[in-house]
């Protein structure tokens, strides 16, 4: 028995496009949160919710970095990126 979707099958619903993501897209489909990276125009990870893709999003920007840190220095710049990406939105 097949798995997954049809070949050409989408169930996109739309995609979140913004600055502050850097190089990564939020695609939001019926039931998951898919992040894609557009550089290599390939599906990375997949969300239940937005809060694990944001999350996601500042982990691969801090490891990208490719630097050594502590772990009280890699969680500060965790939280750091994780607040830059929401800030504008906090209500």
């Amino acid at each position: 028995m097949a798995r997954g979707r049809q070949k050409g099958q989408t169930k996109i619903i739309s995609k979140i496009k913004d600055s502050v993501l850097g190089h990564y897209e939020l695609w939001l489909e019926e039931d998951q949160v898919v992040l894609i990276d557009t550089n290599r125009d390939k599906a990375l990870s997949y969300h239940g919710n937005l809060e694990h893709a944001v999350k996601r999003i500042s982990y691969l920007s801090v490891v990208s970095q490719e630097e050594d840190y502590t772990l009280a220095g890699f969680i500060e710049s965790y939280k750091n990126i994780i607040e830059q990406l929401t800030l504008k939105f906090k209500v």
